[in-house]
């Protein structure tokens, strides 16, 4: 039996109205609703609110508030009294309750009042995560104005509120807590953070002794980064952190000294090299990330500082600025658990003693490894022998080099003393006649670029 076009027109629109009604977001039910808008940015969420007046108050209890500029994308000048006033106009809004994560990132100055009545608000919502970022500065331009801007004028810094965060106030509920660009000044009878298991510290005014205080009392801190501090000068835990396991210390520019008493597995730091890093054991200690200020050179570090006297190390990232020739070791440690090592390193191309072949030694010092990554950055190709040896021997076990590109010129410079040769130079013309003639006639797969 046919059907008649008719039939078979009505019958296919009834079928879209049915599949169009069962995808109607208004027939689910108000807490898979509340799921979904919770999912949302909070300035995504409120705005649902325009679509139904069902959704009107859904946002309310919303368990992600994150402001910042991109929170208010129709404010083309939010300045802050104007962010100040949306932020507090949300939070009065907001049931206050269920809040898993509060972050603020904005560049706030004289505003005490105003990040003291948030922090209000995440304690009594019982927030497991609070941020607090108060600098414009992304961490990439942090070092360069530490650097060049030592004495900063720090007025209208905001100072954070410790005594909100102690055990007697409720702050117990907090698990991470990490702050940008504040004071920080706990007292000696500082109670808080008893559940805190992470603490980013960044760009922080804290002293050696409001370190202490932070660690001094039992707590269960899991993970620790003090990054951009300019005033620490030692940071000491008295007592045994046994649940610390993670430490990250980056570019504090008068650190002395680190003495902790517990057993990491995982250590990240940024720093001189003649900083002593003392830990009650290193027995766990199985992942270890070192980017040190040239004192010293990579090889000597690894054979007789820190790294020598690590027994379990299985993966090792170092970043190291050669500058002078390393002393061949009469007594080579064994790093025997070591599988992979990264080693990154910049060798000055004129007027240098380095060698950069003397990293073969590594292959002595890690028998057991099973992966070597080494990137080397030559700034300033010269022709040097062991230049010309390292290149070719690239571009020969290199099954999958994809460029290869040799510059005669300077990129970085070791010391502010120091004078590059320029274009044109006898040591600039020697080096692309190297790189030409005993390089790029090695070349088969056109891979080698000389500029």
């Amino acid at each position: 039996m046919t059907r008649k076009p008719e039939e078979s027109l009505d019958c296919a629109a009834e079928n879209r109205q049915g599949r169009r009604s069962g995808l109607q977001l208004n027939d689910l039910p108000i807490d898979v609703l509340g799921l979904i808008i919770s999912r949302l940015p909070i300035g995504d969420a409120i705005r649902t609110g325009l679509i139904s007046r069902q959704w009107k108050d859904l946002w309310r209890d919303h368990t992600m508030l994150t402001f910042s500029r991109a929170t208010f994308p129709s404010c083309r000048m939010l300045n802050q009294q104007n962010f100040i006033r949306r932020v507090d106009s949300i939070l009065q809004q907001h049931s206050g309750v269920g809040v898993e994560r509060m972050e603020i990132k904005f560049l706030l100055r004289n505003a005490r009042r105003d990040i003291d009545r948030w922090v209000k608000f995440a304690v009594a919502s019982k927030t497991k995560e609070l941020i607090l970022d108060l600098s414009d500065l992304t961490r990439f331009f942090m070092l360069p104005v530490m650097v060049f801007h030592p004495y900063l004028d720090r007025e209208g810094f905001y100072e954070f509120p410790c005594q909100l965060l102690d055990a007697n106030n409720g702050g117990s509920h907090l698990q991470c807590l990490q702050l940008t660009s504040m004071y920080l000044k706990p007292a000696a009878d500082f109670t808080g953070f008893l559940n805190l298991k992470r603490l980013n510290l960044i760009g922080v005014n804290i002293t050696d002794e409001g370190v202490q205080n932070l660690l001094c009392n039992p707590n269960v801190l899991e993970f620790l980064e003090i990054s951009f501090c300019r005033m620490l000068t030692k940071i000491h835990a008295p007592h045994f952190l046994n649940r610390l396991k993670h430490l990250q210390v980056d570019c504090c520019p008068v650190l002395e000294k680190i003495e902790m008493n517990c057993d990491l597995a995982t250590l990240d730091f940024t720093g001189s090299s003649m900083t002593p890093l003392i830990f009650a054991t290193t027995s766990s200690l199985t992942n270890v990330r070192l980017k040190t200020m040239p004192f010293c050179t990579g090889l000597d570090y690894i054979v007789t500082g820190f790294i020598s006297n690590l027994p379990v190390v299985r993966m090792l990232e170092f970043h190291v600025v050669e500058y002078k020739k390393a002393i061949s070791p009469q007594r080579l440690p064994k790093l025997i658990y070591l599988r992979h090592l990264k080693l990154e390193t910049i060798v000055f191309g004129y007027g240098r003693k380095t060698d950069i072949l003397d990293y073969a030694y590594l292959l002595e010092i890690a028998p057991f490894m099973e992966k070597l990554e080494l990137h080397v950055q030559i700034t300033g190709f010269f022709g040097q022998k062991d230049q010309v040896e390292l290149a070719l021997h690239i571009l020969c076990s290199s099954t999958v080099l994809k460029n290869m590109v040799i510059n005669p010129e300077i990129a970085i410079v070791p010391h502010d003393a120091y004078r590059p040769p320029k274009r044109g130079a006898h040591n600039f013309v020697d080096g692309r006649d190297a790189a030409m003639e005993f390089v790029c006639k090695a070349d088969h797969r056109n891979v080698v670029e000389v500029v």
